[in-house]
């Protein structure tokens, strides 16, 4: 756009004129008349069909933002990082007054995974479950009355672990868990409250020895109580899907497992193995 000052010259202005002291009443209406043809000029009404979209964005943009804060201060969140370096960290405990107890670090060269959590300290009660459906008879573990346990698994009897069903309350903080070997994420979906990743790790390259070439992980997440349900083993995903799907998980009444409370960082693996 382009205004000629001769033009505005000729609206504000008197043909003779004589310079003397500062004149704001002109100053103001050339002002006043750039600002006419500027506006004049403008596509006024593109310029207020943005306005309402730019507030209605920024609104979605905080409500979002508001809502994951609220989350964050309720719930836990699991993380998951891939590596290709191996893993190392600290098992490191303290005195009730706050003095090293037991340090010591611990190295995973094979890690391909790293499972880390973030939420409140205080944990929830312990979950417990009960299968209603196994591929094979468990020779591990142990169930109450009614069925209900925290771990039960059929270890085998050649180098494969068929399965291995466990269930325990998150730590957030400096509490890593590992999987071992070349993993790849298989797939993530919502099952009701539940988070469910399902992996694959390929053991082949690994320096330490594996009694199995590969295993299979599904993981189910609860945010809102913080916990972790984990079946695992050789048999192919499907088959863990499907143990997966037919369980039955509640609060079983009782506090959270305690025998990590003790220690402020750890690490540790949830790969499957007989014990």
């Amino acid at each position: 756009m382009r205004i000629c000052v001769s033009d505005l010259m000729d609206e504000c202005c008197p043909e003779n004129v004589a310079l003397g002291a500062e004149d704001k009443a002109m100053a103001r209406r050339i002002n006043d008349a750039v600002m006419a043809k500027i506006d004049a000029e403008q596509p006024k009404p593109r310029r207020a069909a943005k306005k309402p979209l730019r507030t209605l964005l920024l609104v979605a943009v905080l409500a979002t933002l508001m809502g994951s804060a609220a989350y964050a201060v309720s719930g836990w969140f699991m993380n998951l990082r891939k590596t290709e370096t191996g893993e190392a960290g600290y098992w490191r405990e303290l005195d009730e007054q706050g003095k090293i107890l037991n340090e010591h670090r611990v190295s995973f060269p094979d890690a391909g995974m790293v499972l880390t959590f973030e939420g409140p300290e205080e944990r929830k009660n312990q979950p417990e479950f009960r299968c209603f459906y196994l591929p094979s008879e468990a020779n591990f573990g142990y169930t109450d009355e009614e069925g209900w346990t925290i771990y039960i698994s059929d270890q085998g009897e050649g180098p494969d672990i068929p399965y291995i069903v466990g269930a325990g309350n998150v730590r957030a903080g400096n509490h890593k868990r590992i999987i071992n070997g070349e993993v790849t994420l298989i797939k993530e979906e919502d099952w009701g409250d539940w988070h469910v990743t399902e992996l694959t790790s390929d053991y082949t390259n690994c320096t330490m020895h594996w009694t199995y070439e590969r295993a299979n992980y599904v993981l189910l997440f609860n945010s809102e109580e913080g916990w972790l349900v984990t079946v695992s083993g050789t048999d192919d995903l499907d088959t863990l899907e499907h143990i997966a799907r037919e369980l039955e998980i509640r609060d079983s009444g009782e506090p959270a497992f305690s025998g990590e409370d003790s220690a402020v960082e750890s690490i540790g693996i949830i790969d499957p193995g007989r014990g």
